[in-house]
């Protein structure tokens, strides 16, 4: 019974995140007009993702203290680089996918795929393209099938590096994405004050790591004294504690050793992870603390806004533009070109194929309009160019055909005074004869062999004859929308110019969408924050109401300054020329009667 209210309580607990989240994906949305709080609203978007993915469990401690080899054993397989003489230096997420691949999150947000052979070279290797990568990189992704990470996200960290005031470092901001935190300690080589007063941090940020003694099978002296001494010097600042041998565990799973793989207890360390990442409120928790963290950034950004460019700028630059109308002729002038030139395009590109009546004529064309290219087309335009060289030679072979036997019946007349016919009594021929019938059927064998190649591609070109003519009309197609859009998105551009004459502006419209998002923050997010339903203390809702205040006190909807502006609407491009109602795409339609060439018939062999 109580295990069943509790997973009543954890269902309820998910249902509550999921209503924040819900609320907060609009808000992500609204911010995501505004360039000037990119980074908040990146941040945001982190706290959405990470909230609706599985747990996050992060591995961190110094250098070669096996975090690598702790992940490789939990994963059975050595999927990450564990040389101890080229340290991690890249935060490597490993999640869950059917299909293997790396992704690379870099600083200004890219995100570059790869293969899964390319892991060792984001990630540990030193030759120079390596070090080139890794300086713009922010994370990885490692995409791989383990049941596992069905249900949490392992992270393999860089080692923590020398900070302040004696206490090592590592990024806050990783930190503050991650549900549980694993700190690895070689067994035998005790935590560093450093160390201990990094654990004592992570405390104030409200994080309690749990801790890893990693490496048991190397300690020669006892191993649970080692963890006891650990325990007693920092018991109050850690969680749970695991002593394990990751290396004993890999090479357990590797040789199928049963007994090997309980003595690496790595089993103790999975089912510690599945109970942590099984506490649904905790995760709750910790989603709120991110957003109440992120309220409180946000105030920030908003409250700088109207101190600072571009909004400053806006203002001074709105009339200095209203009164620019030569420029607005100069760019209605160059838009009134471009639609001319997209018009004419348009025309030839929809009458492409109006003079297209035979295969030769097709030919040339595909020849000469490159955008109606692709693997199909080129296919068919290569055995096509083969059939009708073919085509060519065997005319061209005929008529030396043609002109040798009409030798052979000038000799023959003449040396017999008789018409030509076969087969040639003995008597007759002569030694030139003989040579010129043996040349003619030297020919005959060369047109047989060309009538072959001929059947041979005409059969595939009329098989997939109709195949072709139906992807070069969608190709055609392909060609006029994609005219057609872009006369649409100079229309679009046209709209937007002249709803706010200049990039001033246009960059102080980007701004509604903070009016919009205090409004959205008032009405939709402070009522899901209040309702009692999540774990938010009294001190922490009057902190989220001031902060909600501040943020919504910040005026921004400079109403005066629109009443100032007197743009006129001019008519739209696209209205004054339909090009789809103008110009009717000619299609395509040959038939096989306009594909076959005609070829002499071919002569029979001269029996000598």
């Amino acid at each position: 019974m109580t295990e069943q209210v509790h997973n009543l309580q954890q269902l309820d607990n998910q249902s509550t995140l999921q209503q924040l989240i819900e609320r907060l994906k609009p808000l992500h949305v609204i911010l995501s007009q505004n360039s000037y709080v990119k980074d908040t609203t990146y941040r945001l978007k982190r706290i959405i993702d990470d909230a609706g993915s599985q747990p996050i469990i992060l591995f961190l401690g110094k250098e070669r203290v096996g975090k690598t080899t702790l992940i490789n054993s939990l994963l059975g397989r050595k999927l990450l680089e564990d040389n101890k003489n080229e340290p991690t230096h890249v935060n490597t997420f490993i999640k869950y996918s059917a299909q293997e691949c790396v992704k690379a999150v870099f600083l200004d947000g890219m995100v570059a795929t790869f293969d899964i052979s390319k892991l060792k070279l984001l990630t540990v290797s030193n030759n120079e393209s390596a070090q080139i990568i890794r300086e713009h990189i922010d994370y990885i992704e490692v995409y791989v099938k383990h049941d596992l990470l069905k249900d949490v996200t392992l992270i393999d960290s860089m080692g923590l590096e020398p900070g302040a005031n004696n206490t090592a470092y590592f990024s806050q901001t990783l930190l503050q994405r991650v549900d549980e935190v694993f700190f690895v300690l070689r067994a035998g080589s005790s935590a560093t004050e450093e160390e201990v007063n990094f654990l004592k941090k992570l405390n104030t940020f409200g994080i309690e790591a749990n801790l890893i003694v990693n490496g048991i099978d190397q300690l020669d002296g006892d191993v649970n004294a080692f963890v006891l001494a650990e325990k007693n010097r920092y018991d109050k600042y850690i969680g749970q504690i695991v002593a394990v041998s990751a290396r004993n565990a890999l090479e357990a799973r590797k040789t199928n050793d049963s007994q090997m793989l309980i003595d690496s207890r790595i089993t103790q360390l999975t089912q510690l992870i599945q109970e942590l990442v099984g506490n649904q409120q905790k995760k709750t928790r910790h989603v709120v603390e991110l957003f109440i963290n992120w309220l409180g950034r946000l105030r920030k950004e908003i409250e700088l806004i109207p101190l600072r460019e571009p909004y400053i700028s806006a203002y001074e630059n709105i009339e200095q533009y209203q009164s620019d109308f030569e420029l607005e002729f100069t760019r209605k002038q160059r838009d009134i070109a471009l639609v001319s030139a997209y018009e004419e395009e348009y025309e030839q590109v929809s009458k492409v194929f109006k003079e297209v009546q035979t295969l030769y004529q097709l030919l040339q064309k595909l020849a000469s309009d490159l955008y109606l290219r692709d693997s199909l087309v080129e296919k068919y335009e290569e055995v096509a160019g083969l059939y009708q060289k073919n085509v060519r030679d065997y005319r061209k072979l005929h008529v030396e055909y043609t002109m040798e036997y009409t030798r052979l019946e000038k000799q023959y007349k003449k040396q017999t005074g008789q018409s030509l016919s076969f087969p040639i009594p003995a008597e007759e021929k002569s030694g030139l004869m003989s040579d010129r019938m043996a040349s003619l059927n030297k020919i005959q064998a060369q047109l047989a062999e060309k009538i072959e190649f001929i059947t041979k591609y005409e059969e595939f070109v009329l098989k997939n004859l109709y195949i072709v003519q139906n992807r070069l009309n969608e190709l055609a197609d392909k060609r006029l929308q994609m005219i057609q859009n872009q006369v649409d998105d100079l229309n679009i551009q046209r709209k937007r110019e002249r709803t706010y004459l200049k990039s001033y502006a246009d960059k102080l419209t980007e701004f509604n969408c903070i009016v919009e998002a205090q409004s959205f923050l008032k009405d939709a997010i402070q009522p899901c924050l209040l309702d009692d339903t999540l774990p938010i203390t009294d001190q922490e809702k009057d902190h989220i109401r001031n902060t909600i205040e501040c943020i919504c006190a910040v005026d921004l909807t400079h109403q005066a300054l629109y009443k100032r502006l007197n743009i006129n609407d001019s008519d739209d491009l696209l209205t004054q020329l339909d090009f789809n109602a103008k110009f009717k795409l000619i299609g395509l339609s040959l038939t096989e009667a306009d594909i076959v060439s005609e070829i002499p018939v071919l002569p029979q062999i001269i029996e000598l």
